[in-house]
């Protein structure tokens, strides 16, 4: 007699119900974990915005000291004001003089001495930090509306010497070639074309420049220190909307074209994209001067497409801008200065040729 096959002893529909039930009952911790990864990324995001803005503050106020105290108080509201340029969570740093310590390094320990002494005071140590940023799935799993994030910063008045490191720089890259085939520097026309017509890419540390990185870095300086030594990556195609964002940079007139300093205005482009009302309006920075060879400077110069190393900066005063007409009439207009007077270094250790010359600059050490 044919045996009749065995069936299971436990119902399809139970089973389905067993799996529902795990599936609630493990639904909190799936929902735990996942909070926990997505907070945690956003802590992370908040923590190297308050960092960067620790480094500026650091950088800003060190230049400041100058033995009195007059010039420790002038160090502090310096910081708290360029701590507040920045933002971290989408709100601006908020910079506290009790997070502000005066004090000097000791380089034989390696240690920050705190001291009150304007006369010793040579380093400053800054805490930026938020214990307001708001959770998103962690204050449903776990009751955690907020989360914390520090960033902590300490550097070292050093004197004289060329930027080795700055804290924020214009996203434009130029070869140490440059400045060997350029007698006057005062009106420069940089062009930036696909086509490999061109003396200027993109630039950006440790990675390939794109259109919205480009544009981030143009208005918010997103990016962090540039070091010397650092590899930029280099883009010849980023043009149309990063431009566009340089455009609409000057036409806010964040800062103008000082005639006292840099003597008189260069006459606008007849293809400018500056409206007249704006002509005179700058977009000033640092920008990366790199070392690959001559052949940058050479025929139609190098294709700006691949990594280089970082060698120094140089001030840029960006003062027009052109994007009418073909390949080669992508256009920035700017005075270039390799030796400026400019406190942008965090650090020392760039070439002179292209360095930006920088009075009080800042060692970070912590």
């Amino acid at each position: 007699m044919a045996r009749r096959p065995l069936r299971s002893l436990t119902p399809t529909r139970d089973r389905e119900g067993s799996y529902a039930i795990l599936l609630l009952l493990s639904l909190p911790m799936l929902l735990g974990v996942g909070a926990v990864a997505v907070d945690l990324s956003y802590q992370k995001v908040v923590r190297t915005e308050l960092q960067a803005a620790a480094d500026i503050a650091v950088h800003a106020g060190i230049a400041e000291l100058d033995g009195t105290w007059e010039g420790v108080q002038a160090a502090k509201a310096t910081a708290i004001r360029a701590a507040a340029r920045n933002t971290a969570g989408g709100e601006s740093v908020d910079l506290r003089p009790d997070q502000i310590q005066t004090g000097w390094w000791d380089e034989d320990q390696g240690r920050f001495v705190q001291t009150n002494d304007p006369a010793d005071i040579e380093a400053l140590r800054i805490v930026t930090s938020r214990e307001d940023v708001l959770s998103s799935f962690a204050a449903v799993a776990f009751n955690q509306p907020v989360v914390g994030a520090k960033g902590h910063s300490t550097g070292v008045n050093i004197q004289g010497g060329d930027a080795g490191a700055v804290a924020c720089y214009l996203p434009l890259a130029i070869p140490q070639c440059f400045f060997d085939i350029h007698d006057d520097l005062s009106q420069v026309t940089l062009t930036l074309n696909p086509a490999g017509i061109d003396n200027v890419g993109w630039g950006r540390v440790g990675a390939t420049p794109n259109a919205s990185w480009t544009r981030d870095q143009l208005r918010y300086c997103s990016d962090g220190v540039a070091r010397v030594g650092d590899d930029a990556g280099l883009q010849n195609g980023v043009v149309s909307s990063a431009l566009a964002e340089m455009i609409d940079i000057i036409e806010e007139g964040g800062s103008t074209w000082n005639t006292d300093n840099l003597g008189p205005l260069p006459a606008q482009n007849g293809s400018s994209a500056i409206s007249s009302a704006a002509y005179g309006n700058t977009l000033e920075g640092a920008i990366i001067v790199f070392d690959g060879g001559p052949g940058y400077c050479q025929g139609k110069g190098g294709s700006f497409n691949g990594y280089e190393e970082i060698v120094g900066f140089a001030w840029a005063t960006v003062y027009d801008v052109r994007t009418k007409g073909g390949a080669k009439d992508k256009n920035i207009f700017v005075r270039i200065d390799p030796m400026a007077d400019e406190v942008i270094g965090i650090a020392g250790g760039g070439q002179v040729a292209g360095g930006v010359k920088a009075q009080g600059k800042v060692a970070l050490v912590q």
